[in-house]
């Protein structure tokens, strides 16, 4: 009866540690916004290449001071990328929104 009443118990711990572990997990992975940029050839003897980015969707219905705002730390997180390669294909926050910058090989074509 003793050896029965020790699994038992065994059995309903086991469970309740299952019930309790396997919660939902929720994460942000659907909420990640993609930003693809590239790099081309600006003509300044200065600084000899440009960024080029195409705005993501979080940026259509916002004030213009606002996305002005973004798109300037977005060029900034670029920059940073590019000097610092061990930071590269991270997601960073800006304004509790999830961003990743993906980098597209310059072809010469145009994207406007």
């Amino acid at each position: 009866m003793k050896k029965f009443l020790a699994t038992l118990i065994h059995i309903i711990l086991v469970i309740g540690v299952l019930v309790l572990c396997s919660s939902k997990l929720s994460g942000n992975q659907s909420e990640v916004e993609m930003i693809p940029y590239r790099l081309v050839p600006s003509g300044d003897v200065n600084c000899p290449i440009d960024i080029e980015i195409i705005h993501p969707l979080t940026m259509t219905h916002i004030p213009i001071v606002y996305s002005d705002e973004l798109e300037e730390i977005i060029m900034d997180r670029i920059a940073f990328e590019i000097i610092n390669p061990f930071v590269q294909n991270e997601i960073f926050n800006i304004d509790d929104k999830c961003y990743y910058l993906l980098r597209i090989p310059y072809t010469g074509v145009d994207w406007k």
